[in-house]
């Protein structure tokens, strides 16, 4: 068993290497997020391949363990720890971003010396989805490391909209980096009208097959249901013992409606602990009608997501109230029932792959309008299973050349 310890920087891992790249990327700092592991995970294989070049990378963590899985789960050893926010000295308080960016104070670390490429792995961070100042506050750091010389590129997207006073000072702050890759067109348009010119559109890294995921044997013997510990934080009424009652009726509707099948109740974020889907999984389990007990599977296990895709590819179909596990059961070939609680939903499952119509956004819905829904959404899903699942074969192999063509870009930076 890994054993989990506070890590310490240690400077000599940063001595450059001739012809290669030290390269720090943010936002994979936690391993037990499996949508936030994917993108990691795929960046770094994927990079090594186009750039033909043994790099060095320095991922944001606060426990050692996130490295071990990394390095794991890619086969790679060249991974490194360093602590959250090292490209930036430790003793300031918020308004110092502001006296930085004005140039009346340096807060830039002299790790910054040492990178030669940042990378900002994906998610929807920079939405107003959540709020306003983490965005601008880090949107203000990534402008300070550009000013200091340091190349930054913001990969895989999703960004917008922005509100108030941000209108203005956003698209000034983001038009300083290299390159921002949305993923998926609503992102894009949305920067394209701010006025920014050093966009691109990639897709989800997710999108893409996981170093150590094999080839499941299709058997459809599973169906895939991963619960959320969070998004009925975001459901437009109700509380979250409300939201319990809701997961127990689409098992009921899917245990009745599909014998044949077994269902997994899968848990896809571990950690932090106020977001732990296990909590949802076992409870789940333990409310379920008894009649259904022995066709409910738990996955509640510290797992990489190569073997979550190994649950999928043997899945009829996919529901989930987190969106990583629906873009693996896209990338796998299996459709999927998606309840949204953000933009990035509709962007990456709705325009880039045109399956709105599999989308509940629980921001919109009373709890009576979802189970109509979800009624309305199975039997659609039934019908055009053969179709959903074409147009997601078709969408896989535009999303597989998007991905290496962007990543190629940004070795020539």
């Amino acid at each position: 068993m890994i054993k989990e310890h506070k890590i310490e920087i240690l400077n000599e891992k940063f001595e450059k290497v001739e012809d290669n790249m030290n390269i720090y990327v943010y936002n994979c700092s936690n391993t037990f997020n499996y949508g936030s592991m994917m993108m990691g995970v795929n960046f770094i294989s994927y990079f090594e391949k186009v750039s033909n070049g043994k790099n060095v990378y320095y991922v944001e963590t606060e426990d050692e363990i996130n490295i071990q899985r990394l390095r794991y789960a890619t086969g790679l050893d060249n991974i490194y720890s360093t602590s959250l926010d090292s490209l930036f000295k430790k003793e300031f308080n918020k308004y110092d971003y502001i006296f930085s960016y004005l140039k009346l104070k340096n807060l830039t670390s002299d790790l910054i010396k040492k990178i030669d490429l940042v990378v900002v792995l994906g998610g929807d961070d920079y939405t107003e989805d959540y709020g306003w100042k983490v965005p601008l506050s880090k949107a203000i750091k990534f402008a300070l490391l550009k000013r200091e010389g340091l190349k930054v590129v913001m990969l895989g997207q999703t960004i917008g909209p922005f509100y108030s006073f941000r209108k203005k000072i956003m698209p000034k702050l983001f038009s300083k980096i290299d390159k921002i890759y949305a993923r998926e067109p609503l992102t894009y348009n949305y920067l394209v009208n701010l006025g920014l010119k050093n966009i691109s559109i990639m897709d989800d890294l997710a999108l893409l097959p996981l170093p150590k995921q094999e080839i499941q044997e299709r058997t459809k013997e599973y169906i895939t249901f991963c619960p959320s510990e969070l998004i009925y934080r975001y459901v437009k009424e109700g509380s979250r013992s409300e939201w319990i009652d809701f997961n127990l009726f689409i098992i009921d509707k899917i245990m009745k409606r599909y014998s044949e099948q077994k269902l997994v109740l899968l848990a896809h974020v571990l950690k932090p602990d106020n977001v732990d889907d296990r909590k949802l999984v076992n409870e789940l389990y333990n409310l379920a009608s008894t009649e259904y007990r022995d066709r409910i599977l738990v996955e509640d296990r510290e797992i990489y997501p190569y073997q979550v895709r190994n649950y999928i590819q043997q899945s009829l179909f996919t529901i989930s109230s987190r969106m990583h596990p629906v873009v693996s059961s896209l990338q796998c070939e299996v459709p999927a029932i998606a309840f949204s609680y953000s933009t990035k939903y509709w962007g990456i499952i709705g325009e880039r792959y045109e399956l709105e119509d599999y989308i509940i956004d629980v921001r919109y819905m009373t709890y009576d309008e979802m189970k109509e829904r979800f009624i309305v959404v199975l039997d659609k899903l039934d019908n055009e299973y053969d179709i959903v699942q074409q147009k997601i074969k078709e969408k896989n192999e535009l999303a597989r050349e998007n991905i290496i063509i962007a990543l190629k870009e940004i070795t020539a930076l």
